[in-house]
């Protein structure tokens, strides 16, 4: 460890006379497919099947987020912090015959992810890995309780690994695409949302991965070689 450490310190130290600070902020496209929890969502289906005019609720398979950071770039290394923030919303609607009313309920997920990584450069391109903290949260709204609350909280850990194609835009301003993957660590407990909707699902475990892969494409200050 110590070694490594040495070596980390002994490249930056060479090349920092090259040294720059950049900022980042970005698009961030994420597909998953959370079995426990989209098995979830399918028993509250199934226990809507008697409503008329029903809108079913959807399987989550994607989150949308802002990705926001900032990297200390020696050379050809550089050192990310990153926050994202990532949003879905499911819902179902329909009439219950059994109470002669409109039933609804939506569900708010947001799950943030920290971030600490290492990215290599060369030239136009570069490639990367980090460490990911890992906040899941569901606030819900339905029909007996229409302020919007929070139903579940979970805590997981996780890394990136992804590549990027860093766009030469001008000697201020960069453009990066990079796809992704998301590999978990840890999962998340998901008993507790079982517990609050009661859907009655019949499972073994109730621990999800929520892996994701997709891309993101980023805005970031400095400039890269153009060959």
């Amino acid at each position: 460890m110590r070694f490594s450490l040495f070596i980390l310190f002994g490249i930056f130290l060479s090349n920092s006379l090259s040294a720059q600070l950049n900022l980042k902020v970005g698009y961030q496209y994420s597909a998953t497919d959370p079995t426990v929890n989209n098995k979830i969502i399918d028993q509250i289906n199934s226990n809507n099947s008697s409503f008329e005019d029903y809108n079913e609720m959807e399987s989550i398979k994607s989150f949308n987020g802002i990705n926001f950071g900032t990297r200390y770039r020696a050379g050809y290394v550089g050192i990310n912090l990153d926050w994202t923030p990532k949003f879905q919303k499911v819902e179902f609607d329909g009439f219950n015959p059994a109470t002669n009313s409109n039933e609804f309920r939506e569900l708010f997920y947001r799950y943030n992810t920290y971030s600490l990584g290492l990215e290599f450069f060369i030239k136009k391109f570069s490639f990367g890995a980090s460490y990911d903290w890992n906040r899941m949260r569901i606030q819900s709204e339905n029909t007996a309780r229409t302020d919007r609350h929070i139903i579940f909280k979970s805590n997981s850990t996780s890394s990136h690994f992804y590549i990027s194609y860093n766009v030469y835009g001008n000697e201020y301003l960069t453009i990066g695409i990079q796809p992704y993957v998301q590999i978990p660590w840890t999962k998340f407990d998901l008993t507790n949302l079982e517990n609050d909707l009661n859907t009655g699902v019949n499972l073994d475990s109730y621990e999800d991965e929520f892996m994701t892969y997709g891309f993101r494409i980023v805005l970031q200050n400095g400039y890269y070689e153009k060959e």
